[in-house]
């Protein structure tokens, strides 16, 4: 098998084709819902999953268009859409880049699938698991190491409610080095960061199952429809960049023109507040130098009305001359 993979690598490589990765959106439902890759498509739920290889060993791929109660509800298309032996239903998908408020899509996304399993006048007897398996290329969870977080409904003291509903995340930029106790995580998140041919000639050495996985990847990226959706794909996402830098720019503008104006405000501010404490110091000042004068004037007063004392001056005549009342010429002798 390694041999015939070996060649028919080369052979891509010099035909130049390029190496599709799951981690295209299109390609993994692409890669996971093709009927002849349903083993695949079992050994990587296995790997994250706690469901048996017997409610495995049927799995039927839905329509991933989840239909609305009602025509207010917000409508969603998943990557994947399937339904195990038993009736448990997952929901799978490929989450490449980041999105504002992707947690609650998702986990709107279980609950509607969870809601729509039981009709009017049906028994709740017939409820079983709705499973999320969401693979994302970021970081979902920084307050964590862990690549694999498993979500269910707990109560206060942390025993499971129910595990009824329940999300998992795997993520791409903690995986490998925290699943290397888990030899089938590690594989699985090793090929989903494969995106090279060396890349995955790599992979495909480390078990029979990833080599079988390794080449039915290679004749998915020769397939046109493939390779067309994922050049669509890629200019989509250059688009969207453009876009999403045409908002961070927009944004960008918003808060430096509001910070400009704050600066202004606060300059504006600082200045009236500076003004009003040089003109209060300037009055402060002012009273103080009329103060002081009124007090060397009243000094030259005294100095006066005792010289005039000491040449015999009336009383009168000194009241007259240094404008001293009467009672204060009296203190002065």
């Amino acid at each position: 098998m390694l041999n015939f993979l070996d060649q028919n690598i080369a052979l891509a490589k010099a035909q130049n084709v390029t190496m599709l990765p799951l981690t295209i959106d299109g390609i993994f439902k692409l890669f996971f819902e093709d009927p002849r890759n349903l083993p695949e498509l079992r050994g990587f739920l296995k790997a994250y999953l706690d469901l048996s290889n017997d409610d495995l060993s049927e799995i039927q791929v839905l329509n991933p268009g989840l239909l609305k109660e009602s025509i207010n509800d917000k409508g969603f298309t998943v990557d994947l859409l399937l339904k195990t032996k038993t009736g448990n239903a997952l929901h799978i998908e490929m989450q490449t880049s980041y999105k504002t408020n992707y947690k609650e899509r998702f986990q709107l996304c279980n609950a509607r699938k969870a809601g729509q399993q039981v009709k009017v006048g049906e028994q709740y007897t017939k409820v079983r698991r709705t499973i999320s398996l969401i693979v994302t290329n970021f970081t979902a969870f920084t307050d964590s190491d862990k690549s694999h977080e498993r979500i269910v409904m707990r109560r206060e003291n942390g025993k499971i409610f129910t595990n009824a509903q329940e999300l998992n995340f795997i993520d791409l930029t903690k995986a490998e080095e925290d699943d290397e106790n888990n030899r089938e995580k590690y594989l699985w998140s090793k090929l989903f960061k494969v995106t090279t041919w060396e890349e995955l000639e790599m992979v495909a050495k480390e078990s029979e199952e990833m080599a079988e996985a390794a080449d039915k990847l290679l004749q998915l990226s020769r397939d046109e429809r493939a390779q067309a959706y994922a050049e669509s794909r890629e200019h989509s996402e250059f688009a969207w960049k453009l876009h999403m830098q045409g908002v961070r720019d927009e944004v960008r503008k918003e808060e430096r023109i509001k910070s400009d104006a704050e600066k202004r405000e606060l300059r504006k501010e600082e200045r009236i507040k500076a003004d009003a404490e040089k003109r209060e110091l300037r009055k402060e000042e002012r009273i103080k130098a009329d103060a002081e004068k009124r007090e060397l004037l009243q000094q030259d007063k005294i100095r006066n009305a005792q010289k005039m004392m000491e040449d015999n001056f009336s009383d009168e005549m000194i009241e007259r001359y240094t404008g001293l009342s009467m009672d204060k010429i009296k203190l002065l002798k």
